[in-house]
């Protein structure tokens, strides 16, 4: 496993932070965007919400379930113009992409692609704590 990517056990409660360039845990204001779809306009559209939500230097949490797991591990390296694109791009600013670990296993994500691709893989009861009192929420 690479240094910077680290995948959390799901009963261990936490992962420590990829390190994102832009990546701040003390800023103040938070987004969580929460994107279950795998259709390329919510992708871009989840993209370009979290893209927005980093310029404005605000800390920002995206956290995948279901088909978009997926979608966005499967456009890891892709080109510009792929769907999960600017959530990649996102990441590189230093938001944190977060995959739902039952929704890596129904997807049938392979872990070594989920590490390259993802900041984190949690379950429920962290992704309710990571996401608990944050106002700016947006779903996918």
């Amino acid at each position: 496993m690479s240094g910077e990517n680290r995948i959390a056990a799901p009963r261990a409660g936490g992962v420590t932070p990829s390190g994102g360039k832009g990546y701040n845990p003390g800023m103040a204001e938070r987004t969580v965007i929460f994107v279950s779809s795998d259709a390329p306009h919510a992708l871009r559209s989840a993209g370009s919400c979290a893209l927005a939500a980093v310029a404005m230097e605000r800390r920002v949490d995206v956290f995948l379930t279901g088909p978009a797991v997926g979608a966005v591990v499967a456009g890891h390296d892709g080109e510009g113009d792929e769907p999960a694109a600017l959530l990649q791009q996102a990441r590189a600013a230093g938001a944190r992409l977060i995959a739902c670990s039952a929704s890596v296993v129904e997807q049938r994500v392979a872990l070594g692609e989920a590490e390259a691709a993802l900041d984190a893989v949690v379950g429920w009861p962290t992704i309710l704590e990571w996401s608990r009192g944050v106002v700016d929420r947006f779903n996918f």
